[in-house]
């Protein structure tokens, strides 16, 4: 059981089965020297990645984030992989526990599509740090250029006021991230000074998560015919349309015909398209 203990200090402690190890002591063990923070912090270290990995079931997992989040001063997090910004047929997988209308939100309102999170975090391993909600609040009059404005300012109406994402690569997932965010707000510097320990956490949580997002139920693969599959192994081959009628005896339109039907059942466009997902699907082994 863990309970938060403020005696004494400025700086709280958290007392349980793990030790987390709060900044005033890590400095005086020579751990360096720390602008003061706003928010009790609390080093992250390797068992407390380990207690992570131990859990057995995804609730064990989330609720030990939890601890650990709401240790560093967050008091919302959200870790997310192969969300469905190009592909929605890819498998996705999310666990956390920000406010679910605004999840709802979120999705319905298309954010996904202009969040500069998600954008930062397919194409960078840095921390992407949230912008201040502290700004002065923003008319969303212009739908292009305040749209990121307006997303930003409604989060924080839903009391996601201060954050950072991190981006998340590898152990089976083509690109994920693991968001902290607080209910206050915190200054760049207040953020800026506990990125170490939520970048170490992040990826403990991932470390521990993969395997859960990896149970999930896949989407059923797409049905294509034996021809289709015949089709696109040669243009894997680099053959041409015509070539292909000749090896399989048959029109070159024909071809062309069963080319479209796969790429249509495949949910992408043009053909170097379907064969890149076709053989990640494993329908074809070029």
């Amino acid at each position: 059981m863990w309970r938060r203990h403020n005696g004494g200090g400025a700086v709280g402690t958290l007392h349980g089965n793990d030790r987390l190890l709060p900044v005033d002591h890590a400095l005086a063990l020579g751990a360096g020297t720390l602008a003061e923070p706003r928010h009790a912090l609390t080093l992250i270290d390797i068992d407390h990645l380990e207690s992570l990995r131990d859990c057995t079931t995804s609730d064990l997992l989330a609720s030990a984030v939890d601890r650990l989040s709401h240790a560093l001063g967050f008091d919302y997090w959200m870790y997310a992989l192969d969300l469905p910004v190009m592909d929605d047929r890819k498998r996705q997988y999310m666990l956390g526990g920000y406010p679910a209308d605004w999840v709802r939100h979120y999705f319905a309102s298309g954010y996904l599509h202009i969040d500069p999170v998600i954008a930062h975090c397919q194409a960078h391993a840095t921390p992407f740090l949230w912008p201040s909600s502290q700004r002065a609040s923003v008319r969303c009059t212009d739908r292009r250029s305040t749209s990121v404005d307006c997303m930003f300012q409604e989060a924080s109406e839903f009391g996601l006021k201060s954050g950072l994402s991190i981006p998340i690569h590898g152990l089976g997932c083509s690109w994920g991230l693991v968001s902290f965010a607080s209910s206050t707000d915190m200054t760049a510097d207040d953020v800026r000074t506990m990125t170490p320990q939520l970048h170490l956490l992040a990826h403990g949580i991932h470390e521990a998560g993969h395997r859960y997002a990896h149970d999930a139920a896949l989407p059923p693969l797409p049905h294509l015919t034996d021809r289709e599959l015949e089709c696109l192994h040669w243009v894997a081959a680099g053959k041409t349309s015509w070539e292909i009628g000749r090896l399989l005896g048959v029109a070159e339109r024909t071809v062309v015909f069963h080319l479209q039907n796969a790429t249509r059942k495949l949910g992408v466009s043009g053909r170097q398209a379907a064969i890149a997902r076709s053989i990640v699907l494993g329908l074809i082994n070029p």
